[in-house]
């Protein structure tokens, strides 16, 4: 497969891209293998074919017994209903009359009940499916991208690195002045910058392979010619760490994510972490 932000070829599964660490989600598949092989010719045999065997025409005999027994059951439950009628008519004086199921007013008003209930239905499934017209206050600000292009350019004052930051994230300072701690009022997510003095004159490289990237789950590396990133997933919550080494300067930008914002974290990884940089 290919890195859709770079163009170079990553191994097929990974999840961000070993040449410049850009996310991989949604990205390019690996190019599908060729058709497996037909099959032989000439493998088939054909048969003779062989005639149906004769079936005896059905007897009607069943149905016509059938048919008779159902019809002396009618007649005969019939007979008994008429004389037990007659029977009980003679004995009680009483005539015969048909029950009367309601008024005609009842069964209008009834009638009209059972369509004032049915448009009450229909009304109250129009209100839960109505959506208001701005449709931001309805599904909230998360759904937008405005927030990679209404961004700021945060540098810090003591050492020489800076990083575009959405507006909407608020800023909380590190009481050394060596950093700066955002956070997303909406979802929570966190991006946290810091450096400090290459006092050891370290290079990218050394911090990389020293790095500790042990018992990590679902863990991620990558790394540049003066840059690493390490990113692994610690329960719901998914961390992603690029670190920037220079001769005089050490800067890392420390995101921090639920699982539930994956899309969230892919876009500021590929639009906003690129403009992290060291001067």
């Amino acid at each position: 497969m290919f890195c859709r932000k770079c163009g170079q070829q990553v191994p097929d599964g990974s999840t961000f891209c070993t040449h410049c660490g850009a996310s991989l989600a949604g990205g390019s598949a690996p190019t599908p293998a060729g058709a497996g092989p037909s099959s032989a010719p000439g493998l088939t045999q054909s048969m003779p074919p062989v005639a149906p065997a004769p079936q005896k025409p059905k007897s009607k005999a069943p149905i016509i017994i059938a048919v008779a027994c159902a019809a002396v059951a009618l007649i005969g439950g019939g007979t008994v209903f008429a004389l037990t009628v007659l029977n009980g008519s003679k004995n009680s004086g009483t005539q015969i009359s048909v029950i009367d199921t309601g008024s005609s007013d009842e069964k209008d008003s009834s009638a009209k009940k059972k369509s004032n209930k049915s448009k009450d239905k229909e009304s109250s499934s129009s209100d839960d499916e109505a959506v208001p017209e701005d449709e931001s206050a309805y599904y909230g600000s998360g759904d937008s991208d405005d927030y990679l292009t209404d961004v700021y350019t945060y540098t810090n004052d003591m050492h020489p690195y800076s990083m575009s930051i959405p507006n909407r994230f608020e800023m909380e300072d590190t009481p050394s002045g060596s950093g700066a701690r955002y956070e997303d009022p909406e979802t929570g997510f966190v991006i946290n910058l810091f450096g400090y003095v290459n006092i050891n004159d370290e290079t990218s490289h050394e911090m990389f392979v020293d790095a500790d990237t042990s018992g990590k789950a679902d863990l991620y590396t990558a790394e540049g010619d003066n840059w690493y990133v390490v990113s692994w997933r610690d329960g719901d919550t998914i961390i992603y760490e690029k670190t920037i080494v220079t001769d005089s300067t050490i800067a890392t930008a420390h995101l921090e994510y639920s699982t539930a914002n994956r899309d969230m974290g892919s876009k500021i990884i590929d639009t906003l972490l690129p403009t992290f940089q060291v001067d």
